[in-house]
């Protein structure tokens, strides 16, 4: 996923500076009118080599996404424009695969495994632990957009559980009390 840094891009709007230089996150639901051509023009470039019809829909979204870490709006729309297709049927592309993601990511993906194994040896426990720590909700990004945690159904360890994911990383098994340590290995490394 891109860095933080590669999603904070101008966009139009009453609050932006003179220079266009105004370094505020997308909003999720900016559409075409609302950003800047510049970015209009970045998401062009990414479609491009894969504007092929319908079939060139999820390479896009995907292309998009390792740029920005997440599909604004205004992306899709421009994917539907150079695929040939309607925005429909992009967001009904992107909504099917659980690999889209529509909101702001943070720079660490911790996904905290809530299968079977893993939910009757305290899931539960650690994920509240996680967000205690991170003082944020699943889903939601840390204000200093470094974590975000998630529910996955299964990362398939189950020997392991309970397991959190955080990137590609794997730990387990973790206690729900000592959960908060994982993310200062993650932490430590940003200092």
């Amino acid at each position: 996923m891109a860095s933080l840094d590669s999603i904070k891009q101008s966009v139009r709007g009453s609050d932006a500076d003179v220079d266009g230089d105004d370094s505020g996150i997308i909003p999720a639901d900016a559409g075409i009118d609302d950003v800047c051509d510049e970015e209009v023009e970045t998401v062009r470039s990414l479609v491009a080599p894969h504007a092929d019809g319908e079939g060139g829909i999820i390479p896009s979204l995907q292309a998009v996404q390792n740029e920005y870490g997440y599909l604004p709006r205004f992306s899709m729309q421009v994917i539907a424009e150079e695929c040939d297709t309607t925005i429909a049927r992009v967001f009904g592309t992107a909504s099917f695969y659980s690999q889209f993601y529509f909101e702001p990511r943070g720079e660490h993906s911790v996904k905290v495994c809530t299968g079977t194994a893993c939910h009757v040896k305290g899931a539960d426990d650690i994920s509240e632990n996680l967000q205690e720590e991170l003082d944020v909700e699943t889903g939601e990004v840390t204000d200093d957009g470094q974590f975000t945690i998630e529910h996955v159904r299964c990362v398939g360890a189950c020997g392991l559980a309970p397991v959190v994911v955080v990137d590609d990383d794997v730990h387990g098994p973790i206690e729900a009390e000592n959960a908060p340590e994982i993310i200062d290995e993650y932490t430590d490394e940003e200092a």
